[in-house]
């Protein structure tokens, strides 16, 4: 009988939390118990973050795909976006290891210690060789934070969902017709709130940031649409800004 892997059921907002290889263990046989010998397959030894490389080899590709006249201008801007992330990822390891030393729990190295310290987060419950997927608790709830971390978080998953709905927004643009650089995209507010779990204000809140922040324009406007709206996307500009397929690991949103 084949395995029917799925994605566990979680906050996105852990993507900004846990490092990148992270990404191995949302990936479950059973949303409830699982031996974990059903992963034999994971990198267990893999480094947890994601490295990356070196700065003369971002050079290269930006240089690759510009005109020889505009090398010096891409160089520029690849060392630039290089020392960004860098900061970004930097931030992100000191951030998680600091969760880590409040709790108690060794900072992982490794795919197979960073499961052993999500087990401490309480994120998976092991049980011999069992396990059991914890992943749709709140960060709020799970990590120490303190004073205004908690108010930070609680803005910073608005800021999640805010990107979850463009994202489907912008999938739902890719496929509308005519396509034209003003897509028309047609949906329900409930129908997203369904699809992406979030309640039906969420939705709301987020439709009218991207109006002030991406150009959307909805109708009837999204305080007070009773159900059916009509968005009009800016193309490809919205497409830029929302390139993803699910929420991005900070380093890899810049």
């Amino acid at each position: 009988m084949a395995t029917d892997w799925q994605r566990a059921v979680m906050v996105p907002s852990w993507i900004r939390w846990l490092p990148c290889s992270f990404a191995f263990l949302t990936v479950v046989p059973d949303q409830e118990r699982f031996r974990r010998s059903a992963w034999s397959m994971l990198p267990w030894d893999k480094p947890v973050w994601c490295d990356p490389g070196s700065v003369d080899d971002w050079v290269v590709q930006a240089q690759r795909y510009h005109p020889r006249r505009e090398a010096d201008h891409a160089e520029l801007h690849a060392r630039d976006h290089y020392d960004r992330v860098v900061r970004v990822r930097a931030a992100r390891v000191e951030l998680f290891t600091e969760m880590c030393l409040r709790r108690g729990l060794p900072v992982p190295h490794t795919l197979d210690e960073l499961l052993a310290c999500l087990v401490g987060f309480g994120l998976f419950e092991m049980d011999g060789e069992w396990l059991l997927p914890r992943l749709d608790q709140n960060p709020v709830d799970v990590l120490p934070l303190v004073g205004e971390e908690v108010v930070n978080e609680h803005r910073a998953q608005q800021d999640d969902r805010t990107v979850l709905v463009a994202i489907t927004v912008r999938e739902l643009a890719e496929h509308s017709r005519p396509r034209w650089r003003r897509r028309l995209v047609e949906t329900d507010i409930g129908a997203l709130a369904g699809a992406l779990r979030m309640p039906v204000e969420e939705i709301r809140r987020a439709l009218t940031q991207l109006g002030e922040i991406a150009g959307l324009v909805v109708e009837p406007a999204p305080a007070v649409a009773q159900d059916r709206v009509r968005i009009t996307v800016t193309w490809p500009a919205f497409a830029r800004l929302f390139p993803f397929d699910d929420l991005p690991a900070p380093e890899h949103a810049v």
